[in-house]
């Protein structure tokens, strides 16, 4: 069987400016590039981009936020936490939107590695507090935490 080998897709052997990991914002900011004085007038606007740990948090949001055949090229990308949000708030729906974070990050997110998954239930608000403990080991062996919400409005991170 023949091998195919493209040279202008594989992935850089280098870091971006430093920066492991290189995301695309997608509420489109933008900044101007850095030029000098000398060239203020032919500063060029340029889209800015998540890095790192902003890069995991948006990546994150972005699996949250998806449901599984929103996306055409990938319609397996993402969790299903809408089929909870109209259920009575219970200690069971929140192992299962656990077991479901848990599978998700681990399918589409290779870049982090699970600590510990907290999932609060606030049956007062109906709603979840779910706090996420992540490493991602490429960048550095420790931790990081994010915490959202989710509740019939939706998910959005708290932090």
């Amino acid at each position: 069987m023949a091998s195919i080998n493209i040279k202008t897709v594989q992935k850089p052997a280098e870091t971006y400016q430093g920066y492991t990991y290189s995301d695309i914002k997608l509420d489109l900011e933008f900044d101007y590039t850095r030029n000098n004085e000398l060239l203020k007038t032919q500063e060029i606007k340029d889209s800015i981009n998540s890095l790192d740990y902003d890069a995991i948090k948006t990546s994150i949001f972005n699996l949250f936020t998806t449901i599984p055949g929103q996306k055409i090229l990938n319609p397996y990308f993402g969790l299903n936490l809408v089929q909870y949000l109209f259920d009575p708030v219970s200690k069971n729906i929140a192992n299962s939107i656990g077991n479901e974070i848990l599978n998700g990050i681990a399918t589409f997110e290779p870049r982090v590695s699970i600590k510990k998954i907290d999932i609060v239930v606030d049956e007062v608000n109906s709603q979840y507090i779910i706090t996420l403990t992540v490493s991602a080991p490429r960048i550095t062996n420790t931790s990081f935490k994010l915490i959202g919400t989710l509740s019939n409005s939706g998910f959005y991170f708290n932090n």
